[in-house]
């Protein structure tokens, strides 16, 4: 199918862009990669009647800024991989941004563009909610900081305004005595997730202090589990209770049936990701992987 008709801008600045976005309204998107909202245009899911192009905006930095990493929304996937501050800092991130698409997704693709779809599926969006990350948005009038678990809504809806766009995602650096993992089950590699579970702990004296837990897939936005991440607390990592924390997070959520899997299945993924998530993470905080 074709997309409905529509008119093209390219942004020449960021408040170009943003004067363009609120003089639109609700007419209009940004676009970048496109590798989420073109295929929904082309199926006639979202109908924009003004792309306004933010390719030139110089909003692909990955940098420390104060005590957050501040990464820029026109970053592109590929840009993680071999990034040391991702690398040193943000170990879950490192490991779910393997799971991100195909090839071309990963080069195209950009984190602004990933958080402000919000597909309930996606990585980013769970890693966002996982450390608690302030999505950056601007309008022509006024910044604000919105929490990632504020921020997704639904699936597909986000708490952007019209005449908002995601400029920047900022991560609260972990403490040094920290760890994460992040996996993820799909149909095939580079599908979209059938289920993924993230961690991130940090730990003192051979034990747990602080743990932090994601899903998704299981809901119409990442869900976070507060019983895991108290049921984790001061265990051994070299024990950490691993298996019943799977059963608690599994019995926590209300997944639904669909045509990848049924409510039984997801429910019993999660379980066993939660497992591997955890131990992962905790083999990492001995040096052991």
């Amino acid at each position: 199918m074709r997309p409905a008709t529509f008119e093209y801008h390219r942004a020449t600045s960021l408040e170009h862009a943003l004067q363009l976005l609120g003089e639109f309204g609700e007419e209009a998107r940004p676009i970048a990669g496109g590798q989420s909202l073109v295929p929904m245009m082309n199926f006639r899911l979202a109908r924009p009647g003004h792309l306004v192009d933010i390719n030139r905006l110089p909003l692909n930095a990955i940098e420390i800024v104060g005590s957050m990493l501040r990464i820029g929304a026109l970053t592109r996937h590929g840009a993680y991989f071999d990034h040391p501050l991702i690398a040193r800092h943000f170990p879950a991130f490192l490991d779910a941004v393997h799971y991100i698409g195909h090839p071309t997704i990963r080069r195209n693709g950009s984190i602004g563009g990933s958080i402000s779809h919000a597909d309930p599926t996606a990585e980013l969006p769970a890693v966002a909610v996982l450390h608690d990350a302030d999505i950056v948005v601007r309008s022509a009038a006024e910044e604000r900081r919105i929490k990632a678990s504020e921020f997704f809504v639904s699936a597909y809806v986000t708490a952007l305004e019209p005449g908002e766009m995601v400029v920047a995602v900022e991560f609260p650096i972990p403490p040094a005595a920290s760890a994460g993992s992040f996996v993820e089950m799909s149909e095939r590699s580079g599908d979209f997730a059938t289920a993924s579970v993230g961690i991130v702990l940090e730990h003192e004296g051979g034990r747990i202090a602080k743990a932090a837990m994601v899903c998704s897939g299981a809901g119409l936005v990442p869900i976070r589990a507060p019983d895991v991440e108290s049921h984790l607390l001061n265990r051994a990592l070299n024990d950490p209770h691993a298996e019943e924390a799977g059963r608690i997070f599994a019995a926590s959520i209300d997944p639904v049936d669909d045509h990848i899997a049924s409510a039984a299945y997801r429910r019993s993924l999660i379980a066993e990701l939660t497992r591997r998530a955890i131990e992962t993470a905790c083999s990492r905080a001995l040096g052991r992987s």
